[in-house]
């Protein structure tokens, strides 16, 4: 399902930077993953910052979409 502009402009930072690099996935869901390690996702370098949203994508997918929702939920995301 296509985003309106409203959600996009809704997204953060990091979701839009995930939402650029990933494919039919809630960058919400990437992002709150990536939270469950790094609380604080502004100290990590660029690199740091790649190699955390390979490791929660791959998180978000295992857990699937209803248990990835509940984890952004639970950040305020």
């Amino acid at each position: 399902m296509a985003k309106t502009m409203g959600e996009m402009a809704r997204r953060s930072f990091y979701q839009r930077f995930i939402a650029e690099r990933t494919r039919d996935i809630d960058p919400r869901h990437v992002e709150a993953w990536m939270r469950v390690e790094h609380p604080t996702l502004d100290e990590l370098s660029p690199e740091a910052f790649i190699t955390a949203m390979h490791t929660a994508l791959a998180s978000a997918i295992d857990a699937g979409p209803e248990a990835s929702e509940a984890l952004a939920v639970s950040f305020g995301l």
